[in-house]
């Protein structure tokens, strides 16, 4: 098992942690809606940073606060496509906080929606629509079913998870864990499918996040520095048991809400 478990005192921890930001975020709305917005723009570098490694989160950093070279094609048509990605893969999660305000519910047309505010600007011709041919994942043994297959199983699968989680209704120490395991469900079911021809893992990673947001919950940001767990925790799951990814988003999101907590510590003292 390469993946990690927290101990017992450590999903305390995670659990009178999120109650207790939770509790301060309703308390202050401007500071809960300022670490939403951290929160978004690390996801959207460090989510990009994973899938790419030939640009580093540092020029992220740049591209994100639209910093530099005003004409990013000048250094390279690349980093031009990971410029127009980035921006597009952060109004993409502002745009999901929208949707999970209004609760709507996982479908074929959200996923959709979701790539073409990543490669409207890249990939114009390419986007919102699934995958025409077969692929393979390159590093895993894993094999994404044949294209025709797809919709099916993303509908079948969508269907269950809105089911469960939307009849979920104020989170407790109870269930918590619950919406983190459809948060796994969900990210494992869109990285697995593979549905696109590109951007399946932030796609993946973004609807992961959605199962959260909807409950009120923060953003789980997965550090570039924890790709190969994430990558082994993902390859080790299965439909049948996405434990790996589940113990491996406990540990990230605890790692997320200890980022944030002094944060809010700032904010009550100047209350």
């Amino acid at each position: 098992m390469s993946y990690v478990v927290l101990t017992k005192r450590e999903r305390e921890e995670l659990v009178g942690l999120f109650f207790k930001l939770k509790s301060k975020g309703e308390r202050f709305p401007d500071a809960r809606k300022e670490a939403l917005t951290a929160l978004r723009c690390l996801k959207a570098v460090h989510s990009n940073a994973i899938e790419d490694s030939r640009v580093d989160r540092i020029f992220l950093q740049v591209l994100l606060h639209h910093e530099g070279n005003p004409d990013k094609s000048a250094i390279s048509q690349h980093y031009n496509n990971a410029s127009n990605e980035l921006k597009g893969q952060e109004e993409m999660l502002r745009w999901l906080e929208d949707q999970a305000g209004q609760r709507e519910e996982f479908s074929l047309s959200m996923l959709q929606d979701m790539h073409r505010y990543i490669f409207q600007k890249s990939a114009p011709n390419a986007v919102g629509r699934f995958r025409q041919v077969d692929v393979r994942i390159s590093g895993m043994a894993h094999r994404p079913p044949h294209h025709s297959k797809v919709q099916e199983l993303l509908y079948q699968h969508l269907e269950t998870i809105n089911l469960r989680l939307f009849t979920i209704e104020s989170i407790t120490p109870t269930n918590f864990f619950e919406v983190l395991r459809l948060s796994a469900e969900v990210h494992y079911l869109v990285a697995s499918i593979h549905p696109f021809q590109d951007g399946n893992g932030r796609i993946a990673r973004a609807a992961g996040d959605y199962a959260m947001l909807v409950h009120g919950f923060y953003y789980d940001v997965i550090m570039t520095d924890y790709r190969d767990m994430y990558l082994d925790a993902l390859e080790e799951s299965t439909f049948a048991d996405p434990d790996p990814l589940l113990h491996f988003i406990e540990y990230s999101y605890l790692e997320t809400l200890r980022r944030i907590s002094g944060f809010f510590e700032l904010v009550q003292e100047n209350k």
